[in-house]
């Protein structure tokens, strides 16, 4: 079972840290997705009046597109409770669906709670 916390527990974020981002250091607020109780991705974010999401990544070999889907719409899903610019600091096209637009600056941001969670099948548009 997938499911993602909220975590500044050391032990836990370090070595996703080190794995994922080639990094000694734990910085910033994190979100953690786990696979039946083990940590396998995060999510790195500086909080402020804004949140940039600074760092995004799932292990290799879990990192299929439906997870990292899951795990990126619940963060959004979580951050969707309060009014937040929310920034990334590069420009993709798969942000677009959720309200994503670029910045101007060759990243890309939204209003938290305007995310939207477009369906990835056509299962709830009517003929």
């Amino acid at each position: 079972m997938l499911q993602v916390i909220f975590t500044a527990e050391n032990e836990i974020l370090l070595p996703l840290y080190k794995n994922l981002f080639q990094l000694n250091k734990v910085e910033g607020a994190n979100y953690v997705l786990l696979e039946d109780g083990v940590a396998i991705g995060v999510c790195q974010m500086t909080i402020g009046t804004d949140v940039e999401i600074s760092n995004f990544a799932v292990q290799k070999g879990k990192d299929d597109l439906r997870v990292q889907d899951f795990f990126f719409r619940t963060v959004l899903f979580k951050l969707s409770f309060n009014p937040f610019i929310v920034k990334v600091k590069k420009v993709d096209e798969r942000l677009l669906q959720f309200g994503f637009t670029e910045d101007g600056d060759g990243g890309m941001e939204m209003l938290s709670t305007q995310v939207q969670f477009p369906s990835s099948c056509d299962c709830n548009h009517k003929k």
